[in-house]
């Protein structure tokens, strides 16, 4: 029986696999052609760490002896409603970046997701939303100088 502790590490897995397949497939430019490190290389190289600890994680919940029933737990219908609630958000959030905003649609993503994961207090949702959106935001456009799409909505 699958139980939260293999769901978890054998879902990356697939994901890390899929992504393997896909980076292995990027093509190099003509002058990578002789270099060592290449447009391709990071995304290998995540790509196979990722798969290594997936594949340390399943077999350290494998070999661990089964200490405590309460640990071993098989999924509850609350944890996969919050997961497919996160995964609705993450749809969300991407299509609503260009015309939003990156600041707006950040903003309303974590405070929806702490939503869906169970806080209801009013000054979290927004003290834990807010700061750290605006937070990011400075550091990616005034600090590093990387482009963060502004939204429509300023235009």
């Amino acid at each position: 029986m699958m139980n939260r502790e293999l769901l978890g590490p054998s879902l990356f897995l697939a994901l890390f696999t899929l992504y393997a397949i896909v980076a292995w497939q990027i093509p190099l430019l003509p002058f990578e052609e002789y270099e060592t490190v290449t447009s391709a290389t990071l995304p290998k190289v995540y790509a196979a760490f990722g798969i290594v600890v997936c594949l340390l994680s399943i077999g350290s919940t494998l070999l661990k002896p089964n200490e405590k029933a309460a640990e071993n737990q098989p999924l509850e219908k609350s944890h996969v409603v919050r997961t497919l609630g996160l995964l609705v958000l993450m749809v969300i959030y991407s299509a609503m970046l260009e015309p939003v905003g990156f600041l707006i649609s950040t903003s309303a993503f974590l405070l929806a997701g702490f939503f869906v994961m169970g806080e209801r207090r009013k000054k979290i949702l927004l003290f834990a939303s807010l700061p750290v959106a605006v937070v990011f935001w400075f550091l990616m456009t005034q600090v590093l100088g990387i482009y963060l799409v502004p939204g429509d909505l300023w235009s």
